[in-house]
């Protein structure tokens, strides 16, 4: 019951300021109450994904080859994304001001911890911000994972479908808090793009097709 009101007032001061994620919304989420916030203790496992990315919403979507990518991660050391073929890999594309974001990076973190014996590969991108924003994110907690940059939001540009979030004037904003896997190929198998309703803080569905892959690659 109390997820459900935490999540009733996030909607609601949605509707007010504009999309929960976007830079322009920030300064209100800042000053709202922890209440109103998403919180990883207050929301429990939804029953279905967030937005799911269909093809009707346009490319990329499920079952295309995910776009590439060479961005320089926290120690300034490039990563690529054809480099990790071969592997399983998770895509979390986040940002310092977002509340969903900041919910989901401890998950991210374990996720990372948990399946790296299991060789996939678990990447966050920081979407379009300042360089001390994005300091701040990778300050929160030590994650053990690589934090990309991407500075002018061109690679976040690339992976939002057209028709994903119209809301967004910002289109690269759109994709704030979207988890993405990939498989072995490097083809999407699942895109989620976050909303307020049926948010997934601790990646139970992420968790599921990764599990999923490495059945079908065992």
């Amino acid at each position: 019951m109390r997820g459900a009101l935490v999540l009733s007032a996030v909607a609601a001061l949605a509707a007010l300021t504009g999309p929960a994620c976007s830079p322009a919304a920030a300064p209100a989420t800042a000053a709202t109450p922890a209440t109103t916030s998403p919180t990883t203790s207050s929301i429990a496992d939804p029953a279905e994904p967030s937005i799911v990315v269909t093809e009707a919403m346009g490319s990329p979507h499920v079952g295309e080859a995910a776009p590439e990518f060479d961005l320089p991660d926290q120690d300034g050391k490039h990563v690529k994304l054809s480099d990790m073929r071969g592997q399983v890999v998770v895509l979390a594309f986040v940002a310092s001001f977002c509340p969903f974001s900041k919910a989901e990076q401890p998950h991210l973190k374990k996720l990372a911890e948990e399946y790296a014996p299991k060789g996939v590969r678990v990447v966050a991108i920081g979407i379009d911000e300042p360089e001390p924003d994005y300091r701040s994110y990778i300050a929160r907690m030590p994650m053990g994972m690589p934090i990309l940059r991407d500075e002018g939001g061109a690679v976040a540009l690339r992976f939002t479908p057209p028709g994903a979030q119209p809301e967004f004037k910002d289109r690269k904003m759109a994709l704030v808090t979207s988890n993405l896997v990939l498989d072995l190929k490097g083809t999407i198998r699942f895109f989620t793009v976050v909303d307020t309703v049926n948010f997934d803080a601790r990646l139970a569905h992420v968790r599921k097709t990764v599990d999923r892959l490495l059945h079908e690659e065992g």
